[in-house]
């Protein structure tokens, strides 16, 4: 099912505790952009502000509340109403007003009401969960760098994990707020950059703050998303090579409890049937254990000019069996047709890898590590979703996937 997202603006000036919106009579209405499921929101939000004069300063993605077809979010953005010329149909309105009259939109009632309380600005529980922290972080940055932001890009923007782009005198650099058992990504960059320099993001600073965050710049890689599939799965394989029988500190990756989880889920069915096989043969299978990314997609890999590979966002890294990446990497849309260039990578210690059954196991465990993302949220109160809902969105996209697999299998002389 295509679930769509919808954005709803909450442009504030925490100052005057104003908020832009429609009103008619004792009603009001935010402005709202609605998106494709797998859009950034805060990317797009900061576009739609620049393309109407308002800075970019996205505060956050907030009390994201899901239905059937869609996923609401709550998007503040932090404003000074002077600098602000009101757009067709909005108004500088009081939060006060917000919070005690009636929205068109029932969603944006509840969320509103839920983000304010007292005589403060919006804000929600989270150490990013406020209006203030892109100013911190700013000014954070300017003393790790010497030098003042001259332009902010907001990638993500929530009340527990922030990813930022900013442009200083020393060139691009991008900030992490991590928070809730991510802040193990910095420590792991920093371990795989230490291994194989040149190819991971450098940290310029990583301070762990009081709230149980952490704050980490890094410089910005050369490069652009993508780049040759051959030559990206063959830097892979070296890379995974140099890390060949070294844990470095990776949790070991549960190929039992990821199959034990995905049985119960599909139950007694064809794709059940499909993924115990797979990983009954993967459990027995003699292969190079070795560092795997399983958030490895063409977005994650950067490539120069130079042809020289890069890459990014390795928060889902563990130790396990080593094709589980390059399967990962090619069930992303990184291309299945170079498995046989990864294969010959690894010089002989590789040799006839039965894919299919890669691909069925790292889509189980992607399957996984999202369910377990998605149960945090909702206890933290982060989304606010009914389990049994969630539950079958993952179950059928699951099933279909498998089967999509098991039914296209991939063949040797596809490689």
């Amino acid at each position: 099912m295509t679930v769509r997202q919808l954005l709803h603006l909450l442009i504030v000036d925490p100052q005057r505790r104003t908020a832009l919106a429609a009103h008619h009579a004792s009603r009001w209405l935010l402005p709202v952009i609605v998106c494709a499921e797998r859009t950034r929101p805060a990317p797009l939000v900061s576009r739609w502000c620049a393309e109407r004069g308002i800075a970019n300063n996205v505060a956050g993605q907030w009390l994201g509340r899901m239905a059937a077809g869609s996923a609401d979010w709550l998007i503040p953005i932090s404003v000074i109403a002077e600098f602000v010329r009101p757009q067709s149909g909005l108004r500088w309105i009081s939060l006060d007003l917000l919070g005690s009259d009636p929205s068109v939109i029932e969603y944006q009632r509840w969320a509103v009401r839920a983000s304010l309380g007292g005589n403060r600005p919006p804000n929600v529980e989270g150490p990013f969960g406020n209006t203030t922290w892109p100013d911190a972080v700013r000014a954070w940055i300017g003393d790790v760098t010497g030098s003042v932001v001259t332009a902010w890009t907001p990638l993500r923007t929530s009340a527990y994990e922030l990813v930022c782009g900013a442009d200083t005198a020393r060139g691009r650099v991008y900030f992490k707020g991590l928070t809730c058992g991510r802040t193990a990504e910095a420590a792991i960059t920093q371990t795989l950059a230490s291994l194989v320099p040149g190819s991971f993001p450098k940290t310029l600073a990583l301070e762990h703050r009081h709230d149980g965050a952490a704050w980490w710049l890094i410089e910005a890689c050369p490069g652009a998303p993508g780049g040759d599939p051959v030559a990206i799965a063959a830097e892979l394989a070296r890379i995974q090579q140099k890390t060949a029988g070294k844990s470095l500190g990776f949790e070991s990756l549960e190929l039992a409890a990821a199959e034990e989880w995905a049985i119960g889920l599909l139950g007694d069915s064809h794709a059940a049937a499909v993924v115990r096989n797979a990983c009954a043969r993967l459990a027995h299978a003699d292969l190079p254990l070795t560092w795997i990314p399983m958030d490895l997609d063409p977005a994650n890999v950067l490539t120069d000019a130079d042809g020289r590979v890069r890459f990014i966002d390795v928060d889902d890294s563990f130790y396990g069996p080593a094709p589980l990446a390059m399967a990962t990497y090619a069930r992303r849309g990184g291309g299945g047709g170079a498995y046989g260039r990864y294969e010959a990578a690894w010089r002989g210690r590789l040799t006839s890898v039965d894919w299919t059954m890669f691909e069925v196991a790292a889509r189980v465990i992607e399957s996984r590590l999202g369910w377990q993302r998605i149960v945090r949220n909702i206890e933290r109160r982060e989304v606010h979703a009914a389990l049994d809902l969630v539950t079958n969105r993952v179950r059928g996209r699951l099933a279909r996937t498998i089967c999509g697999i098991s039914q296209s299998p991939v063949r040797r002389d596809d490689l």
